[in-house]
This record gives structure tokens, sequence and C-alpha cells, in this order.
């Protein structure tokens, strides 16, 4: 008894790992205050032609992964949101929040696609930690998130475009017009918050190329979607809305999460290649919710214009008992 009190009053908050504890609490680790390092300057003067392009378009890969599994933190920058010029050989240097202050994770140097690698610190409890990776030549920043989740943990997946915007073309406003606000489905808001409150992590799994990540987390937050992890395509390729293309995408990655354990209860799309991709990952079609015009194919649930309905039966829902301690 001594030596378990003792790994306790040891042990951190985030690290129980190590101390063998199971059931330990959720961190939620995000929404600190954040200062970035002062900019020291470019290492390149082609760095200073690309930058001048325009606008920093940086994005970073939320990740999910299992307490003690090595993992990778990746990232990728660029400029100019119709060029998209990426930088180069230019140093990036990258923090996480472990709910005690904003840990300094190392530099690390661009490849000639512009991005970067560095593992995930394997120490870190069940929980999201927001990590944030700065350009040191220019001081422009990006952020995405880890979510530590054990194996066991229930989720939900939900595309995006069609789905929870009130159509496809809301996309293609938003790339034609960087400020516009794609309009949400009635309820989908809703929808998503219902889940969380039943105790279920969201997961956005969407076609969106990763130069649209930064646009599509603000739209997520600013409208009051439920937080979660956001998964985007990695090339123009993945993105394209074919079986082949962003279907094969959706399925890979769904069947990774199912692979490490993960319970997914529940899936939404609008798309034939959202069926096709949850139904091949392995989801049965009484778990599936299709809006619009592919609504009930394939045996999923059929809905018509708006969430709502769905989003009461939710909210009806027993709540979800989770690996880990909210």
């Amino acid at each position: 008894m001594i030596r378990r009190l003792a790994c306790f009053a040891l042990c951190a908050p985030f690290a129980l790992l190590a101390c063998g504890v199971s059931e330990r609490p959720f961190q939620n680790c995000q929404g600190r205050a954040f200062t970035p390092a002062p900019a020291q300057g470019w290492r390149h003067t082609t760095s200073t032609i690309t930058a001048a392009l325009g606008g920093p378009n940086h994005s970073a890969e939320d990740i999910i992964g299992k307490p003690g599994q090595a993992r990778s933190l990746r990232a990728k920058f660029t400029y100019g949101s119709v060029a998209s010029k990426d930088i180069q050989d230019e140093t990036v240097r990258v923090w996480i929040d472990d709910c005690a202050t904003w840990r300094e994770l190392g530099d690390y140097t661009t490849t000639t696609d512009g991005r970067i690698a560095l593992p995930v610190p394997t120490q870190f409890g069940p929980g999201t930690y927001e990590v944030r990776f700065q350009v040191l030549g220019d001081q422009s920043t990006t952020t995405s998130f880890l979510s530590v989740l054990p194996a066991g943990t229930h989720v939900i997946v939900t595309d995006i475009d069609g789905t929870l915007t009130a159509s496809d073309s809301e996309l293609f406003a938003q790339i034609v017009d960087g400020t516009h606000v794609p309009v949400a489905y009635p309820f989908a808001v809703d929808l998503t918050t219902a889940h969380a409150a039943r105790g279920h992590v969201v997961v956005y799994l969407t076609g969106r190329p990763y130069w649209l990540t930064q646009r599509t987390r603000a739209w997520v937050t600013n409208l009051g979607f439920a937080p979660g992890p956001l998964h985007v395509t990695d090339s123009n390729e993945e993105a394209l809305p074919t079986n082949a293309g962003v279907g094969s995408y959706k399925m890979a990655w769904l069947r990774g999460l199912i692979d490490a354990g993960y319970i997914i209860d529940f899936a939404y799309g609008n798309a034939p290649t959202d069926i096709s991709a949850y139904i091949g990952a392995g989801l049965p079609a009484n778990q599936i919710w299709i809006i619009g015009a592919n609504a009930g194919q394939m045996g999923t649930h059929a809905v018509a214009d708006s969430w709502e309905a769905r989003a009461a039966d939710v909210r009806a829902l027993p709540a979800t008992t989770q690996p880990f301690q909210r």
C-alpha cells in the first residue's frame, strides 16, 4: 500500500502510465495562452521570396494514439493560398501543452516539400494536448491536437462537406472565396454536441485536402461543433471524389482506427464514397446515417434535409462508458 501511494505522489497527472494505473483522468490541455519565440529571420534568401507570395497557410495533422504508443506529429508549411509554395530548409520549433506549461519539443528543419515529422512524447495519459508549430523565420504558427485515447474508446465519425455543410458546393465556395463561411445543415451542430454529451469522442473525417486544415478547423470551432480530432487528406489525389480516391483514403484510415482497438459506434455521411468507406471498413449499415440524395443506400439510415430528429435520438441514448475518467 505504501508503495502504491508513493507511486501516485510521484507521478504527474499526465504521466501515470509509468506507474501502471489503468484508470486515469482525461486531461484537457488546450486553450492556454501561447507566446511565440522571437523571429530569427530566414536561413535562405529564397524563403523571403516564398513568404512574399502570400500569407502562411500551414497545416498540422491531428493525431489519435493509445497511451505509450509511438506516433509522429506531422506538419506542412506553405505560403500563399493560390500558389501554396512550400518553405524549404527552414527551422520550425514545436511545443506541446502538458497541462502545466508549454513544453518545448525541439527544433526541426523542413524538407524539400515543406514538411516536418517528430516523435510524439509517449508518457502522456488519456487526454487532448494542444501542439504549436512555429516557423522561426517569421513567427507564423499553426496548431494541431494530440488525442491520447485508450483501446476501447467509443467514437463517432462524421464527414463534413454535404454532411455537416448544407451541400458539397459550400466547399467550392470556400475555396474560391476564403472569407466564405460554409452553411451548416439544420441541427448539424446539435448532432455533434449531443454525441459529445453522451460521452462519445467526435472524429471529423473529411476529404478536404491538407491546405484547408486551418479554415476547416476554424469553421468547426466558430460554429460551435463538438471539439474532436480532424483528419484531412495528405494529398490532392486522396481528395478526388471517387472510391479509388477519397473512398479508399477514408476506408484505410478507419480500418487503422479499428485495428488499434477503437470502437466506432456510429458514422455519418452523404456520398457513395462515405458509404463504401464505412461499410468497407466493417461498419454495419444500421450504424450509418446518410443525408441527402444518397440517403438510405445499401441499407443505411436515410436522413432528408435536417439532423433534428437524429440529434434528438442521440440525446435519448444512455451515456457511453469510456475506458477513462472524465
